[in-house]
């Protein structure tokens, strides 16, 4: 089946450059790019793609959404929930990734780990209970780095949206994607691939296969609490979070 790392992004972003190497410079040469981008950003996008080698000998897509910018809102309901954002998409297994995610060289864990999932993303909370890895991942799973089936997602926004809105669901589509999950993956799993915003230690000391925004944004909430342990594993996430403040 056709494979797509999808990034959605409408600004000149600083740390775009090394995001998008970083993602397709780990994913297998099967997989293409496909960047969504706004009207003000394409130029900046091609001069950053024709700049890079690893990028110019990959397949990109560019698709246009259209506005000058997005924001967090829109992306859940705007763009990432509808019909027409997923019918644009050219694969069917989905890696979708953002400006403030990043994939680790250094992982034992591979993309191929993950493909099966209708969805898989980071983890996301303080709560942990070390005895519960073999069971079922039982909260929101987070989606800014995340791998998604394009035929489940079209289904669950086509037959399940409307009744999960109307009787009172979180609109954002990180809770409404993981509360779909037919088959749930497993605490270990999620750790495996991806934690969010620093909430959780680097399972068994290793490098998971990506993060997203580890240095997180509320430390109130638990952001960025095992950041320090997170830097360790996993090689160029202090770059990310620069690249993401200048």
């Amino acid at each position: 089946m056709s494979k797509v790392a999808v990034i959605v992004e409408t600004r000149r972003h600083k740390a775009l450059p090394f995001v998008l190497n970083n993602v397709m410079s780990i994913l297998p040469d099967e997989w293409e790019l496909q960047i969504f981008h706004g009207s003000n950003n394409l130029n900046y996008l091609v001069e950053v793609v024709q700049s890079d080698v690893v990028l110019k000998n990959r397949d990109v897509y560019f698709n246009d959404l259209k506005i000058d910018s997005v924001s967090a809102d829109d992306s859940s309901l705007e763009i990432m929930l509808t019909e027409d954002f997923w019918n644009q998409i050219i694969g069917e297994t989905v890696l979708y990734f953002e400006c403030d995610s990043m994939l680790c060289f250094n992982s034992e864990h591979k993309v191929e780990d993950f493909e099966h999932f209708d969805y898989i993303g980071g983890w996301w909370g303080r709560n942990f209970n070390p005895n519960s890895l073999e069971q079922s991942y039982d909260r929101v799973i987070n989606g800014g780095l995340s791998i998604r089936k394009k035929s489940y997602m079209l289904d669950i926004i086509r037959n399940e949206l409307e009744p999960y809105l109307d009787s009172g669901g979180n609109p954002c589509e990180d809770y409404f994607v993981s509360d779909r999950i037919r088959i749930k993956p497993t605490v270990r799993e999620v750790l495996s691939f991806s934690i969010d915003n620093g909430y959780m230690h680097p399972l068994e000391d290793g490098a998971p296969f990506g993060l997203h925004k580890p240095w997180g944004v509320t430390p109130s909430k638990g952001h960025g609490i095992y950041y320090e342990e997170i830097k360790k594993v996993c090689e160029g996430v202090e770059e990310l979070e620069r690249l993401n403040n200048v």
